[in-house]
């Protein structure tokens, strides 16, 4: 699939849609199979740390021949040979001359084999449980979804989420030959990759999912937060192969944000977002439910702007009835998105100066509203302009993805199949 023509802003701005990579990239695909009551488990196990660098650099990069991958790697010939026939024996990776041309003998060629790893990733809402099935390219395949059981005193029941996980597993299974792992992601700080320390949507707190999925499966389960799941898909397939450092903001029910640092995806964040979700724009502005004045979530988080909004209607108004009345020339509402845009601005450029990073990716389900914002773009280049007495000027790459909750899924494969992998 080809990736979208970039458009341009006031800065460099490239459009990249969820699920897209530029053509001859591997992706990771997963895919899961079931006998009649439970997934099938894969035969492959975690690949050595040379395996694995191997492995990333076909997935991310693409084919290429033994010489090229030792040079990339600092790795002998010797050791690039024996990597190679390691990864061949276990069916990761295939080895085929190139086409011939008219200089020079064909080369051998390694290339990523999409099946070789397959897992389920499972997204959870505060209702709803969204599931794809993958392989090794990060290609969808199946798709599956189921209601979870309603809160009691404000809590999803943990064992009935866990029977419902286990059984999207079991029905996305049936698509494939065999199951490597189940990636799953929530909204909220996890902790040891298995226990939901804080999980507002879902009423959860120190809730150990993992474990009861791994016994109702018999697979390795990884649990995350759904934005540093979207950080490491963006690393192997999205704005990693190109900045080794970036940031995420994600901007829907709530504010989130994710950080790749080096190459290195930040599992979990000192404060969760909240000093960013909070800093201040104008103090004169809205107050967030925190009682914060003009801080950046009053400009953005979906559930502020709603409640300003109704407030000064005197009925309820969506989001979705504000970006709707902004397109028929309500002046209010036109004015309350464009305040939300400029905060945005404010909040890309902070972000990325705080990482020192050329590049921030946003999504989110609210993002369309802010895409092409002449007050957004208006802000970044005034942020960017140098100083009367400096010479550098930065530039800034902006990564859109809009997302739907089958690609907040597909980042909990992602994170599935990286696991299964070994990317710890």
């Amino acid at each position: 699939m080809g990736r979208s023509e970039p458009q341009v802003f006031a800065v460099r701005l490239k459009i990249m849609h969820a699920g897209e990579c530029d053509k001859g990239h591997a992706r990771i695909l997963w895919q899961v199979v079931a006998t009649s009551t439970s997934a099938r488990r894969g035969t492959g196990g975690e690949l050595s740390a040379g395996e694995l660098a191997v492995t990333r650099q076909l997935l991310i990069h693409g084919p290429a021949t033994r010489g090229d991958l030792g040079d990339r790697l600092n790795l002998s010939y010797a050791s690039m040979s024996r990597l190679a026939r390691s990864l061949i024996g276990g069916g990761i990776a295939s080895e085929d001359l190139e086409p011939p041309s008219a200089v020079g003998r064909p080369r051998q060629i390694l290339t990523a084999v999409p099946g070789a790893r397959h897992v389920v990733g499972c997204k959870l809402t505060s209702d709803t449980a969204y599931a794809v099935v993958c392989d090794m390219f990060g290609e969808v395949s199946a798709t599956a979804r189921a209601a979870l059981p309603a809160a009691v005193d404000g809590v999803v029941p943990v064992e009935a989420t866990a029977k419902i996980v286990a059984q999207l597993a079991t029905k996305l299974g049936r698509k494939v030959p065999s199951l490597d792992g189940i990636g799953v992601t929530v909204g909220g700080v996890v902790v040891d990759r298995t226990v939901v320390q804080e999980g507002t949507f879902l009423g959860w707190r120190d809730v150990d999912i993992g474990t009861p999925l791994r016994e109702r499966t018999g697979l390795p389960v990884i649990v995350a937060n759904d934005v540093a799941a979207l950080a490491r898909e963006q690393l192997w397939f999205g704005a990693g192969r190109t900045h080794s450092t970036f940031g995420i903001i994600t901007v829907g029910a709530g504010l989130g944000f994710g950080v790749v640092r080096e190459g290195v995806a930040v599992e979990q964040l000192i404060d969760n977002g909240h000093l960013l979700a909070h800093a201040p724009i104008d103090t004169r502005g809205p107050r967030c439910s925190l009682g914060h004045p003009g801080c950046v979530a009053a400009y953005l988080n979906r559930e502020d702007v709603e409640a300003q909004a109704s407030a000064a209607a005197g009925h309820p108004v969506t989001f979705d009835d504000l970006v709707r009345a902004r397109a028929s020339g309500d002046p209010a509402a036109t004015e309350r998105l464009n305040a939300a845009a400029r905060a945005l601005g404010h909040l890309i450029v902070t972000f990325a100066g705080a990482l020192q990073t050329t590049c921030i990716v946003l999504a989110g389900e609210d993002l369309a509203a802010f895409t092409g914002s002449a007050p957004l773009n208006e802000v970044i280049d005034d942020r960017l302009r140098p100083g009367p007495t400096e010479s550098q000027r930065c530039s800034l790459d902006i990564l859109t993805t809009p997302l739907t909750f089958t690609d907040w899924a597909r980042g909990a494969a992602v994170t599935g199949i990286q696991n299964a992998l070994g990317a710890h």
